[in-house]
């Protein structure tokens, strides 16, 4: 088995407040509450023996990974496979912002987020294409090993639809916090491109998360 950890990366500007925005591809640094997030998940994984930690190559899931990293002694590798979904021309709005200029785009992307995406962005489809070949390395190089994928809010959420065998349109019923943890192990079968063998083991823990 490959037993890999799931984190979304710390908390940045525009993930949390009276101003919620979509946060894609644009580079925004932690915020101090997502740094304290980052430590915490850190401390929550430091006795885990982990053998590689990967992350998006976006800088707040590579500073989130660093502080994984280091108690383990392993180098991030940063990939842009991993980046979250690109929102385009959404990038940085408010839902309120984007209804004043988009709406029809926007009720189109509500009605059917697997095909179609932002104006100048990505469909959940579009995701996957660029996230499965990564993923699937992975799990192939690291099996009988302890890994750490830092990534996005929907791109995990993508992530596990597929890992339960569920359409990607129920993206929506999954939460992913923060610095939330989820872990799976997978066996090598993945790689050939079959359906593997999956255990989720938890999805979204947040318990070292309590006192931020």
């Amino acid at each position: 088995m490959a037993h890999i950890y799931l984190i979304r990366h710390g908390e940045v500007e525009g993930n949390s407040g009276l101003r919620r925005t979509f946060v894609g591809w644009g580079d925004k640094p932690l915020t101090a509450r997502g740094e304290a997030q980052a430590q915490a998940v850190a401390e929550r994984l430091q006795n885990k023996n982990l053998q590689a930690v990967y992350a998006s190559d976006l800088q707040r899931s590579c500073r989130t990974a660093e502080y994984i990293a280091r108690p383990h002694g392993v180098t991030v590798q940063c990939d842009a496979a991993l980046r979250e979904i690109n929102f385009g021309a959404w990038e940085g709005l408010s839902e309120a912002e984007i209804l004043a200029d988009w709406q029809k785009e926007w009720q189109r992307r509500q009605s059917d987020p697997v095909q179609v995406g932002a104006p100048d962005g990505e469909s959940l489809n579009d995701l996957w294409a660029r996230w499965q070949p990564t993923w699937q390395r992975i799990v192939h190089e690291h099996q009988g090993q302890t890994v750490a994928i830092v990534s996005h809010n929907s791109a995990l959420r993508v992530l596990l639809c597929h890992l339960l065998d569920a359409p990607f349109s129920s993206y929506r019923r999954i939460n992913m916090s923060n610095c939330g943890l989820t872990r799976v192990e997978i066996k090598a079968e993945a790689a050939a491109g079959t359906q593997p063998p999956i255990m989720v083991h938890y999805i979204n823990e947040t318990g070292h998360l309590k006192d931020i």
